[in-house]
């Protein structure tokens, strides 16, 4: 099964990449690129775990990367799929693993380092649009949650490293918000959980500027219960 499985959402992945090369024009302004060691290297370590039922998977980036999700959720079928450094493109590249298990949920974030890229909002979408397309044909019983991308700080964020903005991923959780209710699918708003009443990031909850502090994970895993996501 898992071979079949592979097979079908490897063929739908490609289709969907070499449409995604015809398509983006715009390619010579940003840089959609993702293969690199850490992302081929982990995509290889996912690959060589076993599939096991009722997967709930974990599926981003860097944020997603550095969660200890099994130990935030004291659930033993909890699975981290996060890469860090990943983006809209490199999440839809790899679909065939996450969707390997049949897993029964998705918690799915990915776009703020789209927004690093300069990746146009309208191509972050299409790959939205193609990673639920793929999720629905390869695993119809999985049931997918999109979380909004996590505000910044930006007074802490060193500039050399993220040059995104709060107001750019406002946008963008407007943008893939309003996907999700036309998609039907659940749209967890994180961001209003963990910005101050300025938009920002508190410092409490982030040591950079960008990446999590235990406190901001304990929040956002405790939120996900208490509304009954997990």
């Amino acid at each position: 099964m898992k071979t079949h499985l592979s097979f079908m959402a490897c063929g739908i992945v490609l289709s969907t990449l070499c449409n995604a090369q015809v398509h983006d024009t715009a390619k010579a302004a940003f840089d959609s690129t993702y293969h690199n060691y850490l992302y081929d290297s982990r995509l290889a370590y996912f690959k060589g775990l076993p599939d096991t039922k009722n997967e709930i998977i974990f599926l981003g980036n860097s944020i997603t990367h550095w969660g200890d999700w099994a130990e935030l959720t004291g659930n033993p079928h909890v699975r981290n799929r996060g890469i860090a450094g990943d983006i809209s493109y490199g999440i839809l590249a790899r679909m065939d693993e996450v969707l390997s298990s049949q897993p029964a949920k998705i918690f799915l974030m990915i776009g703020v380092n789209d927004i690093g890229r300069k990746i146009p909002l309208a191509l972050t979408l299409q790959n939205y649009r193609r990673i639920l397309a793929i999720t629905r044909s390869v695993s119809p019983t999985t049931k997918i949650y999109i979380q909004s991308v996590l505000p910044i700080n930006e007074s802490i964020i060193n500039r050399d490293y993220y040059t995104g903005t709060n107001e750019e991923i406002r946008t963008m959780n407007a943008a893939v918000k309003a996907l999700a209710v036309e998609q039907q699918i659940p749209f967890i708003n994180l961001y209003d959980l963990l910005a101050d009443k300025d938009g920002q990031m508190p410092a409490a909850y982030t040591y950079d500027g960008i990446h999590l502090t235990a406190a901001a994970y304990i929040r956002w895993t405790n939120y996900l219960r208490q509304h009954h996501y997990l």
